[in-house]
């Protein structure tokens, strides 16, 4: 059996740039400085981003700042998942059944359940990083001179 080759050449390497006849790809660079990107990841990843040598470092005080840290961060980004995750869902019961007598106590019970872990990636509900970094900022989790570190 022979296998055709399809190449669609107008789509191949779309993102790259030329420069002085030479084709470079183009990357996507990340607008944050090192400091304020060390700041995001100790909020959302707690210990894991730390090496089994930089934790033995820390002391057992700074060691349970940063897990209360993380644990605020992910209870909160939880939280806010399921309020988009229900804000859309009513949206799409509301477009399909109208104001149904039946979803009536599901339009009622709107609040989001801290137990329940909203397993929904932040791509799928279209959050950037951008969003959660405000997010962050707002509830505190993060320093509000946050976007003025250097």
């Amino acid at each position: 059996m022979k296998y055709q080759k399809i190449v669609k050449e107008n789509n191949y390497q779309v993102n790259t740039q030329s420069y002085k006849g030479q084709v470079y790809q183009v990357y996507e660079q990340d607008p944050y400085n090192a400091n304020q990107n060390f700041l995001y990841k100790r909020a959302m990843f707690g210990l894991s981003m730390y090496s089994e040598e930089e934790l033995s470092k820390l002391t057992e005080q700074k060691k349970s700042r940063i897990v209360k840290l993380h644990r605020k961060c992910q209870n909160n980004l939880n939280i806010w998942k399921q309020e988009i995750s229900i804000e859309w869902t009513n949206k799409l019961f509301r477009h399909y059944f109208g104001e149904h007598p039946f979803l009536k106590p599901f339009f009622d019970n709107t609040e989001p359940d801290p137990k329940f872990v909203n397993k929904i990636s932040f791509k799928d509900l279209g959050i950037t990083k951008d969003m959660i970094i405000q997010r962050l900022v707002q509830q505190g989790i993060l320093p509000p001179n946050f976007y003025s570190i250097v």
